[in-house]
């Protein structure tokens, strides 16, 4: 403290005597322009001389100073090539990213439309404020051109932005499987062909084993077993595709096949289509016996007993979604899912989204489409959706995923989760998250450089100085999950991060006034409450 004192009470002097010394130099100059103009150079050149000397001499003067506090080492290291270069962002370094188009990120943030067809993700524990910083101002200041599907598990989302979406003259349509009015899901009318029936079938029975250990705790059938019901579910779906509504549900195939033995299944199948009668030669080599056979048959009974359900056989009777619509006319299609029935539901809101997006992807152009998926992790093992994320960017789709942490997508996607994290350009994390989350953000984040200036002193008053770099993040995970409320931490594409505050609707003038003309799903479904 005392040596702080000395230098800047040395520095000081020093200033006020450059001070003085410049008024005189100043005088003097006026004076060597009036010799010059008598046409005397004398006094000019050498004032000019004295001036490039006192240059160096306070050069030399500041060197030393700085040198004796290790300062000037620090200045030259710096010079140097830097261990790390990660800072925090401004606002300008994202002018191509930014627009008023796209999807509102936060209150100085807001991607281009082209830019959020490179997809967002944003990490948040519940009660974090996702819907009221992200999901509701989205769906009111999305433009009106651009179609949005929207999962709505409380039907908060309905409620806030429905009405806002009918003055814009969107279609306002809901997917509401626990609503007796609702519009009606059937998968397999939505299958144009053999190959798209047996993708169906094997994605029902994967999410439909994992919704049984989700809900159970307990390890579903083994992957031999799924694997050998495959092919008999196949059959079977491929038999009733080819009859007309209500007939040709997955509901109707599961009836067949557990209300009847092996032999009458076998006499079913030899009036079916080809295709139908490869898949049940090819389960017939798996059941060498009726025994096998009726294990096979249990194991497919309990992975898809959701379709024994009244409720879900009623809501897959026939089918009144249309993907092609999104594309055609300016759309809103909430999808509300109760959370607590989300693990139920999961076998049939997986091919739900996956064949939405598969069909979108072959329309061709027309409205842009945004998928908001709130709880991501919740609807369902998605098939190839990794790779619908790297392809869908050219097809004018926006895939924006909501997860509570990594670690929940990477348990629900294994090894694909590392792509679909790499195909989300853009990514946004809000405070309070869990260590794993944290620290993922962190890792993007990178490295700071700091320096370390070390001093040895001597009793000849021979000081030696040396500056060190180091490294450190600039986020600790610790700091991370400590962010300030409503703050957001963004970081897009090869880009430093950037921190900013949330945009909640509800401290937005326009945005509370468009959220609140509410409207319930009950309201427009014509239903009670």
């Amino acid at each position: 403290m005392v040596m702080k004192k000395i230098i800047i009470g040395f520095s000081l002097g020093i200033m006020i005597f450059l001070a003085a010394f410049i008024s005189n130099l100043v005088f003097s100059f006026f004076e060597a322009v009036n010799s010059a103009i008598s046409g005397e150079t004398g006094h000019i050149l050498g004032f000019f001389g004295i001036f490039i000397v006192l240059l160096i001499i306070q050069a030399a003067i500041a060197y030393s100073i700085l040198q004796k506090k290790g300062v000037a080492e620090e200045v030259l290291a710096s010079g140097k090539d830097n261990v790390a270069t990660s800072k925090f962002a401004k606002q300008s370094e994202f002018k191509d990213f930014l627009g008023t188009d796209g999807l509102p990120i936060s209150q100085k943030f807001r991607l281009s439309e082209k830019k959020s067809f490179e997809h967002y993700l944003l990490c948040g524990s519940t009660g974090s404020g996702k819907s009221a910083s992200f999901f509701i101002p989205s769906l009111l200041q999305l433009p009106a051109h651009a179609s949005v599907v929207v999962t709505d598990p409380k039907g908060e989302l309905y409620m806030k932005t429905a009405q806002h979406a009918l003055n814009q003259g969107k279609n306002v349509i809901a997917f509401s499987p626990f609503k007796s009015k609702t519009m009606k899901y059937n998968p397999l009318a939505l299958c144009r062909n053999a190959s798209e029936v047996r993708e169906l079938a094997q994605v029902l029975l994967a999410n439909g084993n994992a919704a049984i250990e989700q809900m159970t705790g307990t390890k579903a059938g083994g992957s031999e077993w799924t694997n050998m019901a495959t092919p008999l579910l196949v059959a079977f779906m491929l038999f009733v595709y080819e009859l007309d509504a209500p007939e040709n549900t997955v509901a109707k195939a599961l009836e067949l096949i557990t209300e009847n033995d092996l032999e009458t299944l076998k006499l079913l199948i030899e009036d079916s289509t080809p295709e139908a009668q490869q898949q049940m030669n090819i389960f017939l080599q798996s059941a060498e016996s009726e025994k096998t056979a009726s294990s096979i048959k249990t194991v497919l009974a309990t992975s898809l007993q959701m379709f024994t359900d009244p409720l879900i056989q009623d809501i897959t009777s026939l089918n009144e979604i249309d993907p092609k619509m999104l594309r055609e006319q300016p759309t809103h299609l909430y999808v509300m899912v109760p959370e607590h029935k989300s693990a139920f539901m999961s076998p049939l809101m997986s091919p739900f989204y996956s064949q939405l997006m598969n069909h979108l992807l072959e329309t061709g152009k027309g409205c842009p489409i945004y998928f908001l998926m709130d709880e991501f992790a919740n609807v369902g093992v998605i098939p190839n959706i990794d790779i619908i994320l790297a392809i869908c960017r050219s097809r004018d789709m926006s895939i924006s995923l909501g997860i509570q942490s990594i670690n929940q997508l990477k348990q629900r996607y294994n090894e694909a989760a590392n792509t679909i994290l790499d195909n989300l350009k853009t990514k946004a994390f809000l405070p309070g998250l869990s260590y794993d989350s944290a620290e993922y953000a962190s890792k993007l984040l990178g490295f700071k450089e700091i320096k370390n200036v070390s001093t040895s002193f001597s009793q000849k008053k021979d000081n030696s100085y040396s500056v060190s770099a180091q490294k450190r993040e600039l986020l600790t995970p610790d700091e991370v999950r400590r962010l300030p409320d409503e703050t957001i931490l963004i970081i897009s594409d090869n880009r430093n991060g950037f921190m900013d505050k949330q945009q909640r609707y509800y401290k937005d003038k326009r945005l509370l006034a468009l959220a609140s003309q509410e409207i319930t799903v009950e309201e427009m479904l014509g239903e009670d409450e």
